[in-house]
């Protein structure tokens, strides 16, 4: 028997809305855990295959695992939590963006920098206003605007 299958379990989790930190530390700390249980099986004289089965079993089954990150709704990120919020936050905050992107790209030009962050940042002020009426306006129901 292989290595347990860690990365499915991190999609998993991830896709169900626990947090990216805490599912970060769960595999890293169940990986580190089979190791540690493989070196005990190899110390003590087990062949590799061995090993690995009994390490594999001591680990215990994953989706147990997966089921009592799932039953804590603390380890859900914000964005599960409250996901209007995030409807609202998350195009703002890629919109606010725009505009250091050419600066990060583009240091070496300053002056054609400098020349288009004001367009840019006209269009991304524009167009984060647009996002946010569209947003609100598929979000709050009875809000007055025409569907």
């Amino acid at each position: 028997m292989p290595r347990p299958e860690l990365t499915a379990l991190r999609d998993e989790l991830l896709r169900a809305g626990v947090a990216p930190q805490h599912v970060h530390r769960a595999v890293t700390e169940l990986d580190d855990h089979f190791e540690d249980l493989l070196l005990e099986q190899l110390a003590n004289g087990a062949t590799r295959a061995a090993a690995e089965r009994v390490a594999c079993r001591q680990l215990g089954r994953l989706d147990v695992v997966a089921k009592a990150m799932l039953a804590n709704p603390d380890l859900r990120s914000w964005a599960w939590r409250w996901p209007k919020v995030a409807l609202i936050v998350y195009p703002i905050a890629c919109v606010a963006a725009l505009p250091a992107a050419p600066l990060v790209a583009g240091l070496q030009h300053r002056d054609s920098v400098a020349r288009w962050l004001a367009g840019l940042l006209l269009a991304g002020l524009f167009t984060a206003a647009m996002f946010l009426v569209l947003q609100l306006a598929i979000t709050m129901p009875g809000s007055g605007l025409p569907r």
